[in-house]
């Protein structure tokens, strides 16, 4: 990471495929700009995650009414899926965790969460570990 610039910590709310492809891309940038990149999947953004996840997206009321505009350009190439943005910001060297009190909530084991999860920790550990960091909440 270049000492000049903070790293950028990402807390993933919304299970909304819009909002989680946008924090994927705004750390995807950070990444490609030299910031070490965090992220912090709680809730339902968790649902993305899991080993045995259809490739249905989720939206929320607001960007319904895109399905077909963002299957289109998802179908076309021109929108990535969710699972190469995450292979990409996997690949810049971001980090990415998943919130132990929404597993709980969520009824979701360590054993259930795909390979591309690094740790499992709570939201004091993360802000604790991203203390000096930009932080975005989506």
């Amino acid at each position: 990471m270049n000492s000049n610039k903070a790293g950028l910590a990402i807390i993933f709310h919304s299970g909304s495929f819009d909002r989680i492809y946008h924090g994927l891309s705004l750390a995807l940038a950070a990444s490609a700009l030299g910031r070490e990149v965090k992220l912090f999947f709680s809730y339902w953004s968790l649902v993305y995650f899991r080993k045995e996840v259809s490739n249905h997206l989720r939206l929320d009321k607001e960007a319904e009414s895109y399905r077909e505009i963002i299957d289109k350009n998802i179908e076309k190439g021109h929108l990535l899926g969710l699972n190469e943005l995450v292979k990409q910001v996997k690949a810049m060297g971001a980090k990415l965790y998943s919130c132990t009190s929404s597993m709980g909530l969520l009824n979701i084991s360590r054993d259930e969460l795909a390979q591309e999860i690094d740790k499992s920790m709570g939201i004091t550990t993360f802000l604790t570990e991203t203390a000096d960091y930009q932080l975005i909440f989506i």
